[in-house]
């Protein structure tokens, strides 16, 4: 019975920004595909398009839909002072009323680069989708006119904060606000030394879309998509959609790798769709403490690549909760492990290690001398048996009152052990 380290890191977005920055070379910001077509809701369907310009001599260009890795700007020689600008136009392409949100995540930096940079980030919705001189009015900087933090400027390091404020609603009519215009300033602090020669940084942008709490069911009611999450498109928006509290879905294949602390009174749900994998590459996941509350859902896949004696997927302390209805969970030693007065409640689902530990297999673990309780009504363990578990001593029966395990050897040799219904 051991505690285990945690650490998490984690990556893949739908969309990227990517801003490559070298003092005295080249700076270059990338973007990816944003697009969401044809996902059917209700009897209308959610799509969003983004157009990216940038401005060069006092005038933007560009306006080439974002669907590749092509920079959207290229500037060379960049130094302290300097400064860009670009926008993104984003367009509700379907019929359901969208509500659209941005998120940042700088994903490598050298020279601690994002220290010595600056952005602002505006908004503007419209009607129409020609605002281009609109938007030169809402510039705070020019080229000859360098930004201090004085200007309400933030230093590029804190990008990854959330905004409420870029959070916006699309309307699918054409008379009302379907466009949506997300002004970028951004700049070198003229203070910036030889320290960050040579300096670069990575930055991922995402825009997301789910559908907006605004068409009527067949009750009249508004509110029967309120609780529509955008789909995770990143580790970064897994980890703050979980510690933030609400639903998060797992709609792409991710790679994880860094830790998420739910805390206090939070409550969160993860959905992990059918067929999607989130592939953990450190030796922890998910922490809960306080009165936290996590529950599991869906047919996909937490894998964790990381054999080894201290990998574990969820460690659960003090008052909080894990509830786990189904889904896939491979840990290096342990699925889910829990401490204090935390409870653990398991439906279903499919656990398996990818190693064991003095010849015993620890897929589900209470840390020693604690109120801690684990109770089981469904899934299949692999070479691990809930009733009679050995990672306690004495062996513990985690197997709830009125159900069962039935054990089925596989050709590979592994002993699966299912809870079933008495």
């Amino acid at each position: 019975m051991r505690t285990s380290k945690k650490h998490i890191w984690l990556s893949a977005v739908s969309m990227m920004l990517c801003v490559a920055m070298l003092l005295g070379t080249t700076f270059a910001w990338f973007t990816d595909s944003v697009t969401n077509n044809g996902n059917t809701i209700e009897a209308g369907n959610l799509d969003i398009t983004v157009q990216g310009y940038r401005l060069v001599n006092g005038e933007w260009v560009g306006g080439d839909y974002i669907k590749t890795t092509e920079p959207l700007f290229t500037e060379t020689k960049w130094e302290p002072g300097q400064y860009g600008a670009v926008f993104l136009k984003v367009k509700n392409e379907g019929s359901l009323t969208a509500k659209i949100n941005v998120d940042f995540e700088i994903a490598s930096q050298t020279n601690n680069m994002a220290d010595a940079l600056w952005y602002r980030v505006q908004t503007l919705q419209s009607s129409t989708g020609a605002q281009g001189s609109a938007l030169k009015e809402m510039l705070g900087f020019a080229d000859s006119r360098p930004a201090s933090e004085a200007d309400g400027v933030t230093t590029l390091k804190n990008i990854e904060t959330s905004d409420p404020s870029l959070e916006l609603t699309l309307y699918p009519q054409a008379d009302q606000n379907r466009y949506a215009f997300y002004l970028i300033e951004y700049g070198m602090y003229t203070s910036a030394d030889n320290t960050y020669m040579n300096g670069t940084v990575d930055l991922n942008f995402t825009v997301k879309a789910k559908q907006a709490a605004v068409e009527e069911d067949g009750f009249g009611s508004s509110n029967y998509d309120a609780d529509a999450v955008f789909p995770t498109v990143s580790g970064k928006n897994l980890v703050s959609g979980l510690q933030n509290g609400g639903f998060v879905s797992v709609t792409e294949d991710l790679i994880w790798d860094e830790d998420a602390t739910i805390a206090s009174d939070t409550q969160s749900v993860l959905n992990l769709e059918s067929g999607k994998t989130v592939t953990v590459t450190k030796d922890g996941i998910v922490n809960l403490c306080g009165n936290a509350q996590l529950t599991i859902q869906g047919t996909g896949k937490l894998n964790q690549d990381w054999e080894s004696e201290i990998g574990y997927l969820i460690s659960a302390s003090d008052n909080s909760k894990v509830i786990i209805k189904d889904g896939t969970f491979i840990a290096g030693l342990t699925c889910v492990q829990a401490d204090k007065n935390a409870q653990v409640e398991i439906y279903g689902g499919h656990f398996e290690a990818l190693t064991d530990w003095h010849g015993t297999y620890w897929l589900l673990n209470l840390v020693d001398n604690t109120n801690a309780s684990i109770k089981v009504y469904g899934g299949t363990f692999v070479n691990f048996d809930p009733s009679n578990s050995k990672t306690e001593n004495p062996a513990a029966n985690f197997v709830a009152e009125g159900y069962t395990v039935v054990s089925e050897k596989q050709e590979s040799g592994d002993v699966w052990y299912t809870v079933v219904p008495e």
